[in-house]
């Protein structure tokens, strides 16, 4: 529950996620971190809780426009191969850290905290990092997905409502 979820759907069918990745990137480069992570969000409920496949396409830009995306925009960049071999260079990353299943936590490009951790575990490690007075560590993907520093350095705005 600490995550926020009520029911995790046990019945949901397995799905690539190519189509969501891909979107979720593209979003993050066109639109910024929040609407990306209030999509993130909306399509973690609409998995992990509705049992929806991750490569409905229908459904990905229902989610997209639910979080403030031009429908017609994502429908177009969903139809193209855009973004997927930025997301195979991702996983290379993610593979070379030896990383293969979820769920992995990397805080930068340095700190990984393995399996369904206790949110007590992710503020231990966020205090440690505040403790350096460096801010937030680099991001270990941000290069190979094309996005841009000014994207990364914007500030996550929390909104209640899209929680």
């Amino acid at each position: 529950m600490d995550v926020g979820i009520k029911h995790f759907n046990l019945d949901r069918l397995a799905s690539s996620t190519m189509q969501s990745h891909r979107l979720v990137q593209w979003v993050t480069k066109n639109y910024g971190c929040t609407v990306s992570e209030i999509l993130y969000n909306d399509l973690n409920k609409r998995h992990f809780e509705l049992g929806q496949k991750l490569n409905d396409q229908k459904m990905l830009v229902e989610a997209a426009s639910a979080a403030g995306v031009d429908a017609q925009k994502a429908e177009a960049f969903l139809a193209s191969g855009e973004g997927e071999m930025e997301i195979e260079g991702a996983l290379h990353i993610l593979r070379r850290m030896g990383i293969h299943s979820i769920p992995n936590f990397i805080v930068g490009a340095q700190h990984i905290l393995s399996g369904a951790v206790h949110s007590s575990e992710l503020v231990k490690l966020f205090r440690e990092i505040e403790k350096t007075g460096k801010g937030a560590p680099e991001s270990a993907f941000a290069d190979v997905l094309g996005i841009p520093d000014t994207v990364v350095e914007q500030p996550l705005v929390y909104n209640q409502a899209t929680a």
